[in-house]
């Protein structure tokens, strides 16, 4: 599945760049956080989609991991591989430019990083597969799906670290990719599995 992939990029991403390189002194992490004013001034227009990958420290890569993994595996053995991939990437980028876009309106010369824009993606879709097909998600109900997500969204206000626009982002776009993508269920596939 995707999301064991993408839990063991992250993880391997992590041990490399902060156990080994910056254990040694080479600090790559600057070099692909999402900062706009390196978008901005210096057209590194990567830094969007890598920062993605980029955690700050082991707590925070926990976090986002777990959050993956039971979000994550749900959704994608619902909607499949493909829907999986392209809401969690393009989610994920859409999120780290609404953070970099509302830090560079005000004039905040901060950088973000991390894969929690991206599994909120997926926490929008999943809510607009509740929404848009009521019977898809049998094992999970839409007050369940929203309660996650607030709660979610508390924990990010509640730590002033947190990039709370680039939650809001992924939130908002997860949502709206999943009510464009989501097919309406009329049988018993539409039930989430544990793998």
């Amino acid at each position: 599945m995707i999301t064991y992939i993408l839990i063991g990029l992250n993880i391997g991403i992590y041990i490399v760049l902060n156990m080994f390189l910056l254990q040694n002194g080479i600090d790559i992490i600057s070099n692909f956080d999402n900062s706009w004013m390196a978008v901005k001034w210096n057209g590194e227009y990567y830094r969007i989609f890598t920062s993605i990958f980029l955690h700050a420290d082991l707590n925070h890569l926990l976090n986002n991991m777990l959050i993956l993994f039971t979000i994550g595996k749900r959704y994608e053995s619902i909607e499949g591989r493909i829907r999986f991939s392209f809401v969690y990437f393009l989610g994920g980028i859409l999120a780290s430019i609404a953070s970099l876009s509302y830090n560079m309106i005000i004039g905040k010369e901060i950088v973000s990083l991390g894969a929690s824009g991206a599994i909120f993606a997926l926490i929008g879709a999943s809510i607009s597969s509740v929404v848009k097909c009521r019977n898809k998600l049998r094992t999970i109900s839409k007050r369940q799906i929203i309660l996650f997500a607030v709660f979610s969204l508390y924990a990010g206000f509640a730590n002033s670290n947190t990039d709370n626009i680039a939650h809001l982002g992924g939130l908002i776009s997860g949502f709206i990719i999943g009510l464009a993508i989501t097919e309406h269920s009329h049988n018993q596939e539409g039930t989430w599995h544990e793998h």
